[in-house]
Parts: C-alpha cells; structure tokens; sequence
C-alpha cells in the first residue's frame, strides 16, 4: 500500500521526513510541526476514514524506527507520538498492524539488524503510551504489548532498560483492572524475587507498582516477599546501595534508579546524611570512572535538597573532593562522561550557592574544598573564585575571619599544611575585590594587611597593639611564602582595576588612601622589631630611604584633596610610584633605593614645575617627565601585572605633562626591529671603543715615524699582497669565532670526538692515524652538535623575537592612553609615523602577533585621527608641518594595501587640519575665532592672510605631486591616495580641479591619465561644493567640466572603447548634475555620442548612465525608443506580408511613435534641457538664462527622479530604469 500511495504523496511531505532525520533536534521539532500542519490540511474530515498521506505517513514512520541512519529513530518516534496525539482516527490496532507488518524478522536480518528491529518495537510502544492512547487500548492490546516488551528484554539485555521504562509507563496509565489482568501477569514472577534478585529494572517496576496501584502492591505483598513492609527506609538501605552498584554496570548511560531514588529520599524520612554516608564509598574508594560517574550524579541530584552545613560537609568529604579535583583540573578528555558530569556538579554547586540563604552552608562548601590539602587547577580555582564572588557582604566577612582561624591552624606545622596556606592566601586575595564589599575600605585594607604581614614578616611575639599579631608564626620556607606574597601583589593590582566608587578617579582616590594606610601599617611592623622580624634583610640605607617615602606618602595624601585638579593627577600619579618602588624594598632590591631616590627628585621638580616644555632644547639634564617615562617603560617590560597597571594608571596621570622628547622614548620602542634592543644598550659603548680603535691607529703611525715614501712603497705592497691578507683576515675571523665558543659548546665537541680530543699541545706526542670508519663516525657526532647549536640559536632568535613583541605590545597600551586624552599638536606629529610604520611592517603577513600589533596600531592611528586636539595652545613651526607632510606623501609610495594607503592619506589630512586648525567636519579654510573688539581687528586680518599663505603652500605641495603622478614621473603614488583626501576635504583642495581639468582636456595626455583625472575629479563633488566656493566659482568649473568631457568624448569609438575612462565621466556627469542647484547643458555632442557607445557599456557603466539620463529628464525618451525599436522587430514580419503603400503608411506611424518628445527651437541660443546658454561678448563669457518651459519641463523631470515627489511617477521612473539597464 505504501509504495502505490508513494507516488501521489506531495514532496513538501516526503521531504519533512528527511528532515526528521537530521541531528539537530530544533530541525526536528519544526519537521514535526510541519508535518501535522500539512497532514492537517489533507485530513479534512475524520468521519469519511483516514486519508492516504496520513497512511503513508504511519507506515513510513514505524518503519523508519528500526532505521540506523542518523538521528532517524529519533526523530520518527517525535513525528509519531505527534500524529497519535493530533489524529484521534488513528486507532492503537492501526499502530500493532503496521509494527506487525513492518518490524518483524526475516531469515536475512543479522543479529544487529534485528536488535534494531527490536528497537524500533519498543520505541513505537514507547509512542503509543507517551501520546496517551494506551488509556484507549483493550485489554488484549495491553497484555500484547507488555508481552512484547518481556520478550525483548529476555532477547537484548541492552534494551532492557528502555523497556521496563516503557512498562513502568503503562502500569501508570491503566486502571487497577486492567492491570491485573494484563500486566501483573507478566511481570509478576519478576517482582516476587525479594532483595535475592532485585535489579535496577525490577526495583523500577516495583517502586511503579506500588505507586500506582497499592492495592496489588501492598505492606503484606511487600512484607512477604520484600521482608519490611516499606522499601524505603533505613533498614533497606544497605539493599538499595547494592542496586544502584548494579547501575554502573550501564555506563556511560545513568540508569533511571538513580533519579527514583533521589525523589523517593526527598519524600521519605530518611535523612541524606545517612543515605551518602552508608554508600559514598562504593563509588568513590576505588576511583572507577563509571562508579565516580553514578557518584557524581547522584551529588548533583542530591544538591539542591540539602539544607544544613552538616549535610553539605557530609556530601563533600575528603576522598570525593580529591577524585573531584583530579577530574576537573587532571587529564580528563572534555567529551569524558565523567568530565561532563563533574563539571555539571561544580556548575551546581556555584548555583546553589548563589541561590542559598544561608550564609553558613556557603561558607561550608568553600571549606571543604580548601581544608582539603591537594592542588586545586585552573578550572576549579576559577568555579571557586565564583562561588566567592557569590557571596553577601555578611558571608564574606565570615568567611574570611574563618579563614584566618584556619591559618592560624595551619601554621604551628607549615610544612605539612602547605596546601591549605595557599589555598587561605589565594581565598582572601578574591575576598579584596567582592561586589558586596566593594565600597568597605576598611575591610579590603584588614585583608591586604593579613596578606603583607605574613608575605614579608615572621611573628616572633604576641601583640595585641598590631593587628593580625595575636599569636606567633612558624618561619615559611620560600616555595610557600612565594604564593603568598603573589597573591598579595595580585590582590593590589585587582583591587587598583577594581570600581569601588561611582567614578574611575574617585575609586582611584580610595585606592590610593588604602595603601597609603597599608604602608603605615608596614612602617609600624618594621618599628616593632621585637614583635615581627622582617624574612629578608633590611640595610639602613633600604631602611632610611623607606621611612623618607613613608613620610613623604602621608604629607601627599593630605595636600592631595586642596589642590587643583591637575596637580591632584599629578600627585595620585606620584602616589603610585611611591607605593609600587616601597613596596619593592621588600622582594627585589635591585636598584630600588636609587629609583625611589630618583622619583623624590622628579617629585620635587614636578610641583615646581608650571607648564611643560614644548619644544626639543639641548639641556644639561633630562626633564623630569623623561626620567618618569623611562621607569614606566621598565615597569612595563616587568612580568609582573601589577608593575604595568600600575604603570599605566601613572601614565594615564600624567598625560598632560608629556613632551616630545618623553615621547620619543616611547616610540623608540616601537621602531626596535630583531636584535636592536641589544644594540641600544651597547651602542654607546661600541663608538667608544672605536674612537679609542681610531685614535690607537694614529698614535701607531705617528710613533713609527714613515715617510709618505715609505707609506706608497708600504701601500705598493699591501696591493701585492692583498690576496694574502684576505687568507689571514679570513683565518683571523677563524680564530676570533673559535675564541667567541662558549665552555658548553666546547665541552659537547670533546664528547663527540671522545679518545679523538687533542689533550696536550705538545708536538712530540703523536696520536695514531684513524681509520676511515672512526672518520665517519666522528663527522656524525660533530655534524649532531652543531645541529644542536644551532637549533639553540635558532630557539633563542625566536624568544626574543616573541618577547619583544611582547614588551611593543605593551607600550602600545601607553601609547593609547596618550591617544584617548587627545594630544596636542607636537605630541600628534611625533605618533603619526611610529604607529604608520609598524602597520606598514606588517602589511604583508596574513596571520601571527605581528599582525596583530599592527591590525592594533592602525585601530590607535584612526582614533588619533579622529580624537588629535586641532585648536590648542602648543606652538609647532610651518616647517615642521610641511616637512611631516611632504614625509607622509613620500611614506605613501612604500605601501600598497588599500587601506594603509588610506591610512596615510588620513596622515596628511591630519598634519593640514593641525597646520590649519581645521576641524574634523569642516569643508574648507576658515577664519580663526579671535577674542571680538577693536584691538583685534587687525590681528584678525592678519591671522586670516596667514592662513590663506599657509594654505596656499598646502595645495602647492599637493599639486607638484598630484602633477608627477599624473605625468607619470612618480610611478608609486596611489590614485587612492589622492582620492581619500579630496573627497573628504573637496574645498580646501578645489585650486587642484585645474591640474585635473588641464589632464582631461589634453589631447597629449594618455587615456589611463584622464581616467585618473576624472577619477579625482568625481570625489570632490558632492551637495555642499557649490555653496562652499560660490556661484561663480561653480559656473566657471561647470563651463570647464562639460568642454573638457566634450573633448574626451571625441576621440572616442566603438572600436578603441576605454572601459574606465568611460566609467569614470558617467560617475562625473551624474555627480555634477545631483550636486549642482543649477546645472549648465550638457551637450548634446555628449549625449548623442554615449547614445551611439551604448552597446559597449558593461552593468555598472548602464547603471551611472541611466542615472545621469534619468536626472536630465529623458529617460522617458529612451524607454519610448527603445519600446519602438521593439515594436518594429515584432512587426517586420507583418509588413512583409502588405502592400508597399501599407508597409509605408506603417512605417511612418512607427517613426512618429518613436520620435522624440522635445523637439530642437531654431533661434539665437541653443535649446536645452533646464534653459538657455545665451553666447556673450568676444571675452567669452556666458550667461545663464532660465527658460520657463525648460523649467516646466524640469520639474517634471525631477517628479519622475528618486527625490521627486508623486509615488505613481517614482515608481514608474524605477521601472524605466530596469528596463534601460535590461
């Protein structure tokens, strides 16, 4: 029946079933949707039977549930289920038919074909009891089902668990009656074996029996087989472990039981406590994977039900913790069953958390992970730094008072607490940042306290006067106070990152007042010598130099809040410093007394200090400004975080204080190429030593005293003997670079030649010849070790390689701090080319960091160009301006990718508008804003001529340029280059339309010439030209414009046809007319000339002509003959079959037809389009006449164009235009 039905089924139908069978089950969801609307649809009326598409449909379906093809068993038994639920005609005899039709066994099955026909019974069963038809079956139907489903469970052990799953599913949908008669028959035997042979399945069964039907299933039913009348209860637990034992067996499937049991502990009296506590270590004392796995899911089930910190520490023992921890933070695969289940465990347990209201059981799961003394990963440190976070300002504050009690603990024996200390240390630096008690200051600076005093100091004695000093410490080894001074150093940079107040300053400003409190608190430690004793050494000058700071810190925080704003940055600045080198005195002393000795200085220097030095002056010393700059840069290339945040937050305080010669220091680093960063640090040293080479040589000549004959007789001879001297230059070099080999390469040769090696160098002793096979032997061993060497150098090249990409990085993040405060001028002009030419450098790579930092340093010049200060008081000299102008153009020529290049066009707008002070959105030059009165009058005008000089030397430089390129002097310039500028400023470089114009109409000029021209030429125009230049300046271009394309046009033909340059006059044309209030003619030369050039246009030069035709009005006369052309194809066959007179009085009607619309005037002027161009005196000058019935015909015009208004006429003029460009 179904493959007769096949053949009329609708394809929409036939390919929901595909679909159906895709493993995606949102696709399946929307297939089975699909399919009931349109079985639906074809269902009409159930009374007249069902319809042939619903038939296939079943038949297709149960059959396609023994399939092994993707997901489609899943995705059939969906489809299935939904027909059953939304087609009450489909009755449960229909469903047994087709499975006895098409899910049975034949003699060619093998066995796994006939386990998926197994499968497919039991799925189809599975839809019949989850649509709920089973409630309408018959006895009979019933007891053939369940029958069924026993068999297959006594055939497949593997799909027994589905199976009683599906019979648990019917005993809970049919009435007592039913049951007893039906299924109690069947599954009785099973269920009276008591605890002897009670299986995961069988306890399913007898758990849903006694649920649904307790009369069957009763306390002397239970009591005579079962031996307690409750299944459930403490006695019984034992018993139930030894089931869920038996689930593990189905691994990685969790068995159903577990679920159960978890619901039937929820309702019951049995407490969790005693519940775990019998059976945790069942699975978890051997480590299995598929016990852990029940394990873990069992936890996970249990979780949310748990109510008191006892239950929660009965949950997370020891040993579990341990196992847990090797999962998530070991090797584990991700796609490891018991991975997934521990990580929903721990995704679990940070919900519950979040969601608890008890503050105590939080508090409970923290301690039972870091009470446990094993390292805890990356993955578990993050899931525990969230479940800290979680928690409320009252958790917190216990918490960590806990964890101090714990410390306390732990350190009478560190070393073997040695965990535990760390995990105290890394659990209190989380507490510092907590959004509960952020704005606590107190707080934060009663952690940092505990984390310092025991990072740097051992208690000897009790106080009570300082805090954290109650009871004394065992000394720490150095592995252990190591993380803890780490996380001392963490917690400070997190907390300086961290928002505490409204504003970034404000929290700022509380930062800085914590650890100033922080290092009072430090200084009172090293007064109390006999309280705490420090773990490192502390020399007078480290001490007297601490105390100076410590001093200076406190006096700063006091003046801070009187001052202005700007000092207030640059003492918050200076802060800062301070706090970072102080601290330092207590962890790497290199150079820590000379620094702070140096920022006392440049802190003296900078509150005397009233504005910065703007221009680059010889001087005796380094401003201050330089010597902080260095050090920030030495902080920046540190490894640790805290020294480049707070490198950064100083820099950001001082961005108004830098100077260009502060800033060269920074994009010097920018420029290091490989290896440079060695070469910066001796190349002092190198020109020493040459000079000291040098003037060596001329003591030697003088002091030997040669004639000049004997210096020509002596040269005579080094001619002759330069042969020879190259031989001993080249054994010299020999002997230099085997005098350059280090002790360990020297020591990896005598190994390789073993016995070989010259031990003495004694003449006399001989060693014996080798044979030629020791030869050989000796050639592979050295051969290896200089493979080996040079693997090493080749290692080494690529670290530092890496490293200094690195630090470049870095000082990227200073050099776009710079950029967001908005520079002045001379800090712009010096970031324009540093970070140009690290985009360049890159221009070539296609992946790596390299690429990167320099996708990130054009990312910084395009905010630069956006954000530099245009209007500032920074004076910068004309010369200056014009030689970083004429340096960006010839920077132009070296790169090639478009967007560098428009980068670089950018770099030259930037240096104009900061020479012109324009602004970002203006057009053109304009006046300066000087203060009003009489005084400045004069000024004024003398500040505007100024700026027209100045512009003037812009658009010479430009135009020399803009004149090679096109004369082909300069081949690497970039027409885009050009482009990018004129478009965006077109006013300020409108002079240059005369270069541009001259190129067109030049009959010498190439024709990839005048493209270029005209190319240029159609980027300046726009809207806003012609009321930035005036009226007149605008006619006079017009008049130019249409005479140079007029010339351009001639010398055009069909047979030399320039795609380009054709292209780029439409492109010209349609911009002048849509940005001109008032166009001139445009000839018909013009017009006539691209009418007859038609066929050779491609798409896009259509396109800008039927536009161009459209706003000149006769788009209607080209529809109009391009219909009759039409017209007279179709009916050339007609007239072939008339008479002469006929075929003539036709022809004539068509040719009326497609005549044009507006007919030619014979009068004095010239007819067009929008008016009349009068000829004028012999000067050659015209003027513009409107004529009233061009303009009649104008507005017309402009009705039927994309801006006119009449939807009808915009309408119709889109249709035309598809049709032209058809």
């Amino acid at each position: 029946m179904s493959s007769k039905i096949s053949h009329k089924v609708d394809k929409s139908i036939l390919n929901k079933f595909w679909q159906l069978a895709e493993c995606n089950q949102t696709k399946i969801i929307q297939a089975s949707k699909g399919l009931i609307e349109d079985l639906s649809l074809r269902q009409v009326d159930e009374s007249t039977g069902i319809s042939e598409e619903l038939q296939y449909s079943i038949s297709r379906l149960v059959k396609g549930l023994a399939s092994s093809r993707q997901s489609a068993r899943h995705g059939f038994s969906v489809a299935l289920c939904q027909i059953l639920r939304n087609f009450p005609s489909i009755n449960v005899d229909m469903i047994l038919g087709a499975v006895a039709e098409h899910l049975k066994f034949t003699q060619k099955e093998s066995r796994s074909e006939q386990g998926n026909i197994l499968l497919g019974k039991v799925l189809a069963y599975m839809a019949l009891v989850q649509s709920g038809r089973i409630t309408s079956a018959t006895q009979e139907h019933v007891q053939k089902i369940v029958q069924s489903l026993v068999q297959v469970c006594q055939k497949r052990s593997f799909l027994k668990q589905i199976s009683t799953y599906a019979i648990s599913l019917i005993v809970s949908q049919v009435n007592t009656e039913i049951f007893k008669a039906a299924v109690w028959s069947e599954i009785e035997a099973e269920l009276t074996q008591g605890w002897t042979g009670c299986s995961p399945d069988t306890l399913m069964l007898l758990l849903a029996c006694q649920k649904y039907h307790p009369k069957m299933v009763d306390k002397t039913f239970l009591k005579t087989y079962w031996g307690l009348p409750k299944v459930f209860c403490a006695e019984n637990l034992k018993n139930i472990w030894n089931v869920l034992k038996l689930s593990i067996e189905f691994f990685p499937v969790v068995h159903l039981i577990n679920d159960e049991v978890i619901h039937q502990l929820s309702t019951s009296k049995i407490s969790f406590t005693d519940f775990w506590t019998e059976g945790r270590d069942l699975l978890f004392g051997k480590e299995h994977h598929s016990a852990v796995n029940v394990g873990l899911y069992l936890m996970t089930k249990m979780l949310p039900h748990l109510k008191t910190p006892e239950e929660i520490e009965c949950l997370l023992p020891a040993n579990v913790v341990k196992v847990l921890v090797k999962i998530i933070d070991g090797k584990q695969k991700k796609k490891n069953p018991v991975y997934e289940s521990a990580t929903r465990f721990i995704n679990g347990l940070v919900t519950y958390v979040k969601s608890s209201e008890n503050a105590e059981n939080s508090i409970k799961v923290l301690h039972c992970f870091f009470e446990t003394q094993c390292p805890k990963g990356t993955h578990l440190t993050r899931s525990l730094d969230t479940i800290i976070q979680s928690l409320s300002s009252e958790a917190a504050k216990k918490y960590g008072e806990n964890l101090m009690k714990v410390f306390k603990k732990y350190i009478k024996d560190p070393r073997e607490n040695m965990m535990g200390i760390q995990h105290v240390a890394t659990h209190i630096r989380t507490l510092v940042t907590l959004p509960s008690t952020s704005g606590d200051h107190a707080w934060q600076l009663h952690l940092l306290q505990f984390l310092g005093l025991h990072s740097f100091w051992t208690v000897k004695a009790k106080s009570s006067a300082l805090p954290h000093c109650s009871y004394c410490t065992q000394p720490m080894e150095d592995k252990l106070r190591k993380p803890f001074q780490d996380n001392f150093l963490k917690a400070l940079s997190n907390l300086l990152i961290y928002n505490t107040e409204k504003s970034k300053t404000s929290s700022l400003d509380a930062y800085l007042d914590t650890v100033c409190q922080l290092c009072k608190y430090f200084q009172d430690l090293v007064e109390a010598s006999e309280v705490v004793s420090l773990v490192v050494d502390f020399p007078e000058d480290e001490r007297e130099q601490w105390v100076k700071t410590v001093v200076c810190l406190l006096g700063m925080q006091e003046k801070s809040a009187a001052k202005s704003p700007e000092k207030s940055d640059l003492h918050r600045a200076f802060m800062l410093l301070f706090v970072f080198h102080a601290l330092h005195l207590f962890m790497s002393k290199e150079n820590a007394v000379s620094t702070l000795q140096d920022i006392h200085v440049c802190y003296n220097k900078a509150v005397k200090h009233k504005r910065r030095s703007t221009v680059k002056s010889a001087k005796s010393e380094p401003e201050w400004i330089e010597v902080v700059t260095e050090l920030l840069l030495s902080m920046m290339s540190q490894g640790s975080n805290f020294a480049r945040l707070a490198a950064k937050t100083t820099f950001s305080c001082l961005t108004d204080h830098v100077t260009p010669d502060s800033l060269g220091l920074i994009t010097d680093v920018l420029k290091l190429e490989k290896g440079d960063e060695n070469e910066l640090i001796s190349f002092e040293d190198e020109d020493e030593n040459m000079m000291e080479n040098a003037s060596d040589m001329e003591v030697g000549d003088e002091e030997n005293g040669l004639s000049e004959e004997e210096k020509d007789i002596e040269e005579e001879k080094s001619e002759e003997d330069s042969g020879d001297e190259d031989e001993s230059e080249e054994e010299e070099e020999e002997e230099e670079e085997e005098g350059e080999v280090d002790e360990e390469f020297r020591n990896a040769v005598k190994s390789a030649l073993g016995d070989a090696v010259d031990k003495s160098d004694s003449e006399e002793e001989s060693e014996p010849d080798l044979d030629d096979d020791d030869m050989f032997k000796f050639d592979e061993a050295l051969a290896q070790v200089f493979k080996n060497m040079r693997k090493t150098k080749e290692a080494e090249a690529k670290e530092n390689k890496k490293q200094l990409l690195a630090f470049k990085s870095r000082v990227l993040d200073l050099v776009e701090i710079l950029v967001k405060s908005q520079p002045p001028a001379d800090l712009t002009l010096d970031l324009i080319f540093p970070l140009l030419e690290l985009v360049a450098s890159t221009e070539k790579l296609k992946e790596g960091p390299e690429l990167d930092l320099g996708k990130r340093a054009g990312n910084m010049f395009r905010m630069l160009y956006k954000k530099a200060k245009i209007h500032g008081n920074v004076a910068v000299s004309r010369d200056r301006y014009l030689q970083a102008l004429n340096n960006a153009i010839q920077f132009s020529t070296k790169v090639t990718t478009k967007q560098i290049v428009n980068d670089v066009s950018d770099a030259c707008l930037l240096v104009i508008r900061l020479l012109m002070n324009l602004d970002l959105g203006s057009l053109g030059p304009s006046p300066m804003k000087t203060r009003s009165g009489k005084a400045q009058k004069e000024k004024k005008v003398e500040m505007e001529r100024d700026q027209d000089s100045v512009h003037q030397l812009v658009i010479d430089s430009v135009q020399s340029n803009l004149k090679d390129f096109l004369q082909k002097k300069k081949q690497k310039l970039h027409t885009e280059f050009f482009y990018n500028m004129f478009s965006k400023f077109p006013v300020l470089f409108w002079p240059i339309t005369e270069t541009l114009l001259t190129t067109m109409q030049d009959d010498q000029a190439k024709v990839f010439m005048k493209t270029q021209a005209c190319y240029l030429l159609s980027g300046m125009l726009n809207k806003d030209v012609e009321k930035n230049i005036g009226e007149e300046t605008w006619n006079e271009f017009s008049l130019s414009l249409i005479a140079g394309i007029s010339r351009i046009m001639r010398g055009i033909t069909k047979e030399a046809f320039p795609t380009k340059l054709i292209h780029d006059v439409c492109v010209t044309m349609r911009k002048y007319l849509f940005s001109s209030q008032k166009p001139l003619e445009i000839s018909s030369e013009i017009t006539e000339k691209l009418e007859s050039l038609r066929g050779s246009f491609n798409t896009d030069i259509r396109k800008e002509y039927n536009m161009m035709m459209g706003k000149l009005g006769r788009t209607a006369n080209l529809n109009q003959n391009k219909q009759a052309k039409k017209r007279k194809n179709k009916e050339k066959v007609a007239l072939s079959a008339q008479t002469p007179e006929s075929k003539k009085a036709k022809q004539s009607q068509i040719e009326d037809i497609a005549s044009p619309v507006v007919k030619k005037k014979t009068n004095k002027g010239k007819q067009t389009v929008h008016g009349t161009v009068k000829q004028g005196s012999q000067t050659g000058n015209s003027s513009f006449e409107l004529d009233p019935k061009a303009s009649l015909k104008k507005k017309n015009s402009e009705s039927n164009t994309p801006g006119g208004s009449g939807k009808s006429k915009k309408k119709n003029f889109n249709k035309k235009n598809d049709s032209i460009t058809e």
